[in-house]
């Protein structure tokens, strides 16, 4: 009878803590390049979301033939959709009577940090509306959003106002002052 040798076929110790050590240095260079890439990637999500609220009322409004608003709640980092009926879904005109849909509180690192409104205030405090009429128009506003922790990191909602659609764009985005000399 022919005996066969059996190997022991496997990794030493010392194989298997290399692999480990090249593995994590491999994986901490990967997170700290995600981690510079993150602010900004929070920030555009954030929008997104933002311009998914803004779009859902000026299609409720075109639709159903009544002023919605998007509602900016800078205290409280949310925002949500104010309908024109009550809880019992009558049409009702007094604010406070009106219907919040549903708040959307803004992502974790994330802030609304101000409106700058069709007159040229800037708001950062309190509460302000959007409104979105029948025909889908809105104010012509400027939403920055930003990283808390960053301020290199922001982008800016713009709601145009005589389509009421909203865009988003990298950085600080403000509106052109137009003089006589314009002209």
């Amino acid at each position: 009878m022919k005996c066969r040798q059996i190997s022991a076929a496997g990794f030493t110790l010392i194989e298997i803590t290399a692999v480990v050590i090249i593995i994590s240095l491999v994986m901490s260079m990967a997170i700290v390049r995600l981690d510079s890439t993150l602010p900004s990637t929070r920030n555009e999500s954030a929008a997104r979301e933002m311009i998914a609220t803004l779009d859902f009322a000026r299609l409720q409004a075109i639709g159903r033939g009544h002023q919605y608003e998007v509602v900016l709640d800078f205290d409280e980092q949310q925002y949500g959709i104010r309908m024109p009926f009550d809880a019992e879904g009558r049409l009702v005109t007094d604010d406070d009577e009106k219907m919040i849909l549903r708040w959307h509180k803004i992502a974790d690192g994330v802030e609304m940090r101000s409106v700058l409104d069709p007159r040229g205030v800037r708001i950062r405090e309190g509460q302000y509306p959007i409104p979105f009429d029948s025909q889908g128009a809105a104010r012509d506003v400027y939403i920055y959003i930003g990283a808390q922790q960053n301020t290199d990191y922001e982008v800016t909602i713009r709601v145009l106002g005589l389509t009421g659609i909203p865009s988003v764009a990298q950085g600080t985005l403000e509106p052109s002052i137009h003089t006589e000399s314009d002209f």
